[in-house]
């Protein structure tokens, strides 16, 4: 079973492409609502909040999936150190928007956490030498679409500061959630790209090399939070591809 693990529902692009590679894996999909957002708090706590969880997931789990970039560019060294199954983290995919951009100039969007990470500048300086990375913090955006409440008005404030870059990195989960009404409101010239397909080909190559690959007729679906689970199953319902 693959073990999917985030603050909320952003995990569920990765979730949908996951599936997609993946038919024949069971998936536990847990959702850590009780503490949403990440993007908030402290590095300090946000590690310990993420490593109980995967210690109690890697008890189901043959692999896991650390679906927030949030805890990954921050952590994901310790967290594979805390637990006996392969970790497979999400970070931007500035290498990705390197090759595909035109005019040399990316925008990032994430978390306050994510755009001052020490681990984004190192993947900036490693796969993006030359080019204009514009970092921009979303504040309030991962809330939005957790909690569906986000509006398109909301979104043109964030997405009038990438300025005049032609690639647009999604560098948190929740934001893939609306992908198609951002690349709508940037229109054709720009293009916006997130981690998700990535991270499922990552879990197919690692569940490969463990030789830990199901072949289940009828995978099981199952979905859990700490907290509102009412709200969190309306969600579900709104995201997962079922």
């Amino acid at each position: 079973m693959i073990g999917i693990y985030d603050s909320g529902i952003g995990g569920l692009g990765i979730f949908n492409a996951i599936k997609q590679v993946l038919p024949y894996e069971s998936i536990l999909y847990y959702g850590d609502t009780a503490y949403f957002p990440f993007g908030s708090r402290q590095p300090s706590e946000v590690r310990r909040i993420t490593t109980e969880a995967l210690k109690k997931l890697a008890k189901q789990c043959t692999i896991l999936v650390l679906a927030c970039n949030t805890a990954s560019v921050n952590d994901l060294d310790y967290f594979r150190e805390q637990v006996t199954v392969p970790v497979v983290g999400v970070v931007p995919v500035i290498k990705t928007a390197a090759a595909l951009t035109k005019n040399g100039k990316i925008a990032l969007l994430g978390t306050t956490v994510t755009t001052t990470s020490a681990y984004t500048d190192q993947l900036i300086r490693n796969f993006a030498a030359g080019k204009t990375v514009y970092k921009i913090a979303c504040p309030g955006l991962a809330a939005a679409v957790e909690h569906h409440n986000m509006t398109e008005d909301y979104l043109r404030t964030y997405l009038a500061a990438i300025n005049d870059a032609d690639i647009v990195v999604l560098g948190c989960t929740h934001y893939t959630l609306v992908k198609g009404t951002m690349q709508r409101l940037v229109g054709p010239d720009v293009k916006v790209i997130d981690s998700n397909e990535a991270v499922a080909r990552q879990t197919l190559r690692m569940l490969q090399q463990s030789g830990a690959m199901s072949s289940q007729a009828q995978p099981v679906y199952t979905f859990e939070c700490s907290g509102d689970r009412a709200a969190f199953l309306e969600q579900i319902k709104r995201y997962a591809h079922l």
